[in-house]
């Protein structure tokens, strides 16, 4: 009865030694990430960044095309007539049958292999269902001697 007590507090002894480790360790642990800055903001606090001057290009104006130097003319010349522009349409036809029927064959690529996909799933589940069926058995006359609970 001696030997079966002090097999006991050994195990509790034991038992809290690990657990107040265990909370110590974590204790430093903590308190070493609290108290001490590091990663970012260490080096944010010891040296602050140094000033950059950034220019950035200004895109609101347009831009200025160059202009050449204009030669005096003793005549003035008399401007003439504006004529209008007219801009040239280049409409490029679009082969839309074509595009119809690439669009028709990925659609259809697209449907084999979701079926495909679909199928091996569903044999996936048929054969996990056969193999997964929960067994359950009782012990017979040649069950091993071993009874919990009554069984």
């Amino acid at each position: 009865m001696a030997s079966s007590a002090r097999i006991f507090f050994a195990g509790v002894g034991t038992t809290f030694a690990i657990l107040g480790v265990g909370f110590g360790g974590g204790l430093l642990m903590a308190n070493s990430a609290i108290n001490e800055p590091t990663g970012y903001q260490a080096r944010a606090t010891a040296q602050p960044p140094s000033p950059v001057r950034v220019i950035l290009p200004t895109t609101a104006g347009a831009a200025q095309p160059t202009q050449q130097p204009q030669q005096v003319a003793a005549v003035e010349s008399v401007p003439e007539p504006m004529k209008e522009v007219q801009p040239e349409k280049r409409v490029e036809k679009i082969d839309t049958k074509k595009t119809e029927a690439d669009l028709r064959e990925r659609r259809k690529r697209y449907a084999e292999r979701k079926a495909k996909r679909e199928a091996a799933r569903a044999t996936q589940l048929v054969a996990r269902a056969r193999t997964d069926a929960p067994i359950m058995a009782f012990g017979g006359e040649n069950a091993p001697s071993l009874a919990l609970f009554g069984n």
